[in-house]
Order: C-alpha cells, then structure tokens, then sequence
C-alpha cells in the first residue's frame, strides 16, 4: 500500500516529478552537446523520448520497465550520443557552435528570465491548487480513468509495451496507446511511493510552466529578446486556450504534447543551422518524445515549425542571409540540402519509434470506433474564441486580446521569429475549418489526429498566438522605454538607459498582474476546476465520490489474488479500483468501444440472473469474478448503472460484505 496522502508525500512526488523530467534528459541533451536554455527546455521532451522508447522496447525483448532498466537506458543513450559526437569532433567532421543562439543575452537578462519562468511555474501550480478539491483529489473527467489505471498497471506489472495498460480494460490482448506518459507517472509513482492520485495531481501541476519553459528555449534559439522571453513565458501560463483547457477535458497526454511542441523548433533550427550527428540524434529524439507523448503532437509539431524551414527557403530566394548558409550559395542548394540531410534523421526516428508507428496504423486500421464531433458553429464565432483565448470559460480574456494585436500589428520587429505571424494563421485556419465545418467527411479526414474536435485544435493554434501575444507585450515594454529614455539627459548615460530597460519591464509585467487578476489564475483554475467535478460551470457532484473511493479503499484490504477481477458498473467511477486499490476491475474505463469482452457486456445486462441463466455462471467463472462492487452516480448523467447489477440486496447468491451510503460490496457464495 502507498504512503498515506499527507502534503510531504505530495510535495515529493512534485519533486520526483520534475526530477524525472531534469535527469533523463538533461544527461542525454549535454552528452549531445546542448547547453543552455535549449537544454533546459529540451530536457523533459528528451526525457519522454528515453522513457517512451524503453518501455516498449524493453517489452520486445523481454525485460521489465522499472527505475533501474529505465536508468540503464538512458545511460545507454547518453554514452552512444557523447561518444558519437566526440569520435565526429575527433575526425573533423563536425565543429560544433554555429547552432548556438545568434544574439547574445546578459547574466541579467538570463537571471530576469529564469524569474519569469519560475513564476510561469508558481502561476500553474496555484491554478491546480485553486482548482483542486485537496491533494488526493481524484480526476474525474472521461480518460483519466484510463491514464490512472495505465500508470498503476506499468509499475506494478514492469509491462512497459503498447498494448499493456489497454489489458485492464480490453482483455486479454489490451489495446495500443501512446504510453510517455504513463512510462514517466510510473517512475513517479514508483520512486515517491504515493498513490496514483497524487501521481497524477503532481505531473499536472507544473503543466503551464513547462509550456513557459519549452516557449523560452524556443526564443533563445531564435534569438529573440530577453524581454520577449520572459513576457510569452507568463503569457503561456496565463492563457487558458494553452496548457489549462486540455488539463480541464481530461486530455492529459495531449496537454503534455502541447506545452512540448515548441522545442520541435528548438531541435529543428539547430539541425538546420548546422547540421551533424548530434544534432541531427536531437531532432531524432524530439520527434520520439512527442509521438510518444500523443499520436498527434507530431502532427501538430510539423504543422507548427513548417513556417521556420519555409521562411529560411523565403530568404534564400531573395539572397538575404540565411543562419548556417555561406553567403551566395544558389536557394536550390539551400532547399534541396535541408531536405537530404534530414531524410537520414526521418529515417531514424522512425526506427526508434517503429513500435509506435506499427501500432498506430494498426490501430487506425482496427475495429475501434471513430466518432467525430462534427461542430458547426459560425466563423464570426470561432474567430471570436481564437483572439479571446476562451472556449470553456464565460469570459474572454481581453486583455490578452489587446496583446495579441498590439503583436500582430508589429510583427515586422519579430526578426527570425517572423515565422510565428504565419505559423498563428494556418493553426488559427485550420481551427475555424474544424470548428465551423467539422462535419463535412473531408475535413474529419484531415483532422483525425485531433479526433475531429476543436478543443484540441484551439490548443495547437494557442501555441503561435501566445508568441505573438508576448511579443505585444515585448513592445509595449519597448515603447515605454523608448519614451522614457528619450530626453538628452538619458541617451547621455548608458547607465540610465538600463534602468530604464529594467524599469519598464518591470512596470509592464506588474501592470499585466493586475489588469488580468494575476495573470487570470482564478479564470485558469475554474477551468482546471472541471478536471475534478467533470460538469458544466458550477457544477460540483464528481462520478467518483468520496464513499466510492472508501469503498475501493476497502476492497483493496481484502487481500482479492491479482488473477480475479470484481464486477463493476462501466459508469458509475468504481473503474478506478485498480488506481486506487490495485484490483482488476471487469470494467476499467469508462469506455466500452472496441473489443471490450463480451463476456463483460453480458454480465452488465444480465448479472442479477445469475441464479436462472447458466450463461451468466459461465461469464463469471471465465472471467473469475468473486466479488461485486457498486457505487453511486454515474459520468453520464443521462445513463444508470446497468440493468444486470441493480437491485442485488437480497439475492441468495449474494453476500453484503461492505456498505456505506455510496457504495456496496458483495461476494459471489454460489
């Protein structure tokens, strides 16, 4: 059993957490020589490459996925990256440093910006906190169920492939899922020793500030300002569209694979600034990180960074200088070398990941049902929702708005970053087309990565629209310094004019603070809020209830073998027994699509019967069912618990074991 769920244990599992997202990667990100801002961003989205390339792989050859094998991985990893790169080094055939940022920062201006980022992560962790019903709180909404289970299956069997985790629910074969995540939770899960709830709180708290972090690595790579840094670090952690309402449907993976895909340029412009097996292993690895944390972040990563390799092609056909180019080099050569000297990477990362690849084609090409969400809402509205940054909460956030313009409008000081602008109108296109079009079969063809919905669509376009809104905020800062630092008596003293750098920046953010509520951490955490309640605003009865989770609590005591599984309605939150208390459940997710065993459908129906339908008594004894739990409510609130398990007080083939006024345990004594 874990440690009780006291504030220390979660203060742990906070620390375990970012521990497992600093190590991994930031061994392997220094042995391939980065440093710096890249490397402190590119360190988590390295960590879930390692991670997600040694569960399913340590699967295939037999061994376990636990701290140890993941350690080994990792220095296995890191030792043939820093030997790759010294043996290239050693040769001449690589000279490290052009890929280095191109403008140059001082210790203050690093000092200013790690502030900010620590304050990105403060405001995330408070939006969670705000949000939460306490530290144990139990997520509620559709799919954290199944990423729960997932986490608890991991580290309790060492099963770190593909299928594994699916088994708790689609018996006996599983069924394929991305599994970053759940690899990294169950180091977290392992190594702090608390239970899966706290788990799962503890890897979403600092969500926001790692979308802060990757957007600051992004603009150091880029060589963009210091102050635009800091500025889209807090706007990342204020805007809801971002990191916030994925968090708030339940899309846990997918909000990790958003606040990641900013380093997919971090990767790319160093390989294409000066390319060689080191960097070239990065964008290899970046590209595994992301497919490992969600089948569409990939997608989305290539939809996102195609606006950086685009206009360095622009500027080589209208002979301007170009990063990593020597000057008069033909743009054909520029184009055509960028694409073959990334076709060898493709071809790499797609070995790495080939477990993942040949599992998400054969998934697509399965028997599990895909249901679009055919939106249809008008295309004033959906702009309306883009430029507010609003789709869950009442109210816009106008004052983003305002940042957002004020950087479109001066887009022409973005430099290298101009990309961002057209990066912003093709995500933001691509959302209205879902949003208002969503039902026509062209456009869910072309969005099925997203699974046709414009929740996860906004996020995406949320990525270059929060660029753009710190650089609005940038210039605001620029202009007040401008107009501060425009009489004789300032421009005469360069002491002067960086006080008045600092001053302004300073002014700006605290401004922002208090015109937006803090950065709109209340707004943030009532979206956070329905993560936990699981309803529309205001809403606040969860489908997994206190009693139920006693309950499960309870059944965990028992001493039930791991064989067996206790029958359970699909609906009503016992699903997360197997979290919670490490019993397989016959139903463990809310989802009963695909190839969910029959043998459990039919129980669900026809359980009661068990005394009159011998198909019943066969159902339980394949499935080796001893116990019944049944709780109250249910996810659905149009849908009751099962026909076959209501109404069993009184049953002769029934015991009550258990009961409080949420739940009932029984075991089966016929």
């Amino acid at each position: 059993m874990p440690a009780p769920d006291t504030f220390w244990s979660y203060f742990s599992a906070v620390l375990t957490y970012l521990a497992v997202l600093a190590v991994p990667g930031g061994l392997i990100g220094r042995a391939a020589g980065v440093r710096g801002w890249a490397l402190a961003g590119l360190a988590p989205l390295l960590s879930y490459a390692v991670t997600g390339l040694a569960g399913p792989w340590l699967a295939i050859v037999g061994l376990p996925y636990n701290v140890a094998t993941a350690a080994a991985c990792t220095l296995l990893l890191a030792g043939a990256a820093y030997g790759s790169r010294r043996l290239f080094i050693a040769r001449g055939w690589l000279k490290p440093g052009a890929e280095e940022p191109p403008v140059p920062w001082t210790r203050r201006a690093h000092w200013a910006v790690a502030a900010c980022v620590v304050v990105a992560v403060g405001l995330s962790i408070a939006v969670v906190l705000s949000a939460r019903g306490g530290t144990t709180a139990v997520f509620q909404r559709w799919d954290t169920v199944f990423h729960a289970n997932g986490i608890r299956y991991i580290a309790d069997t060492g099963d770190g492939s593909l299928m594994g985790m699916g088994k708790i629910n689609w018996y006996p074969d599983g069924s394929f899922y991305p599994n970053g995540y759940h690899l990294v939770g169950a180091l977290v899960y392992q190594i702090s020793g608390t239970s899966v709830p706290v788990t799962l709180n503890a890897i979403t708290m600092p969500v926001a500030g790692i979308f802060a972090l990757a957007m600051v690595a992004l603009i150091r790579q880029l060589g963009g300002r210091a102050v635009y840094a800091g500025c889209t670090a807090l706007v990342a952690a204020a805007a809801t569209t971002g990191a916030y309402e994925s968090v708030s449907s339940g899309l846990l993976p997918y909000a990790l694979g958003i606040v990641l895909t900013p380093l997919a340029v971090v990767a790319l412009q160093r390989f294409l600034v000066r390319p060689g097996i080191d960097t070239g292993l990065i964008v290899a690895l970046a590209a595994v990180g992301l497919l490992a944390a969600h089948s569409s972040a990939l997608f989305g990563a290539v939809l996102f960074a195609l606006p950086v390799a685009l206009q360095r092609w622009y500027r080589s056909l209208r002979r301007k200088p170009v990063d990593g180019v020597p000057d008069g080099r033909p743009a054909w050569r520029v184009v055509g070398g960028d694409v073959l000297r990334m076709v060898p990477v493709m071809l790499g990362s797609g070995l790495l990941a080939a477990p993942m690849i040949l599992g998400a084609i054969s998934f697509t090409a399965g028997s599990y049902p895909y249901q679009a969400w055919n939106s249809d809402l008008s295309v004033p509205l959906a702009l309306k929702l883009l430029v507010t940054f609003q789709q869950v909460l009442s109210r816009p956030q106008i004052w983003l708005t305002v940042l957002l313009a004020v950087g479109v409008l001066s887009f022409h000081t973005l430099g290298r970053m101009r990309w961002a602008l057209f990066s912003a109108l093709g995500l933001s296109a691509f959302f209205v087309l879902v949003t208002c079009y969503g039902y026509l079969p062209w456009v869910i063809s072309l969005s099925r990565p997203w699974w046709n919905d414009r929740y996860r669509l906004m996020a995406l376009a949320a990525i270059p629209l929060c660029l753009l809104a710190g650089h609005g905020m940038a210039e605001l800062q620029r202009w007040f310094a401008r107009l501060a630092g425009s009489g004789e008596w300032a421009r005469s003293r360069p002491r002067v004019l960086t006080r008045v750098g600092v001053g302004t920046a300073v002014l700006v953010v605290v401004v922002m603070a208090v015109l937006t509520g803090g950065f709109y951490r209340t707004a943030n955490a009532t979206a956070v809020s329905y993560l936990y309640y699981n309803g529309p605003e205001g809403e606040v009865t969860p489908p997994v209830s206190a009693n139920e989770i006693t309950a499960m609590e309870r059944l965990g005591a028992m001493g039930i073998p791991a064989r067996e599984k206790v029958l359970n309605d699909r609906m009503d939150g016992t699903a997360w027994m197997y979290a919670i208390a490490g019993v397989h459940p016959v139903a463990g997710h809310y989802d009963g699509g695909g190839h969910v065993d029959p043998d459990a459908v039919y129980l669900a129906l026809h359980f009661r019967d068990y005394d009159s339908d011998p198909r019943v008594r066969d159902a339980v004894r394949r499935l080796d069912v001893h116990h019944v739990l049944i709780g109250s409510g249910t996810i659905r609130k149009d849908t009751p618990i099962a026909p076959g398990l209501r109404g069993l007080d009184g049953r002769d083939f029934l015991k009550l074991d258990y009961r409080n006024p949420g739940a009932s345990i029984y075991t089966i004594v016929k």
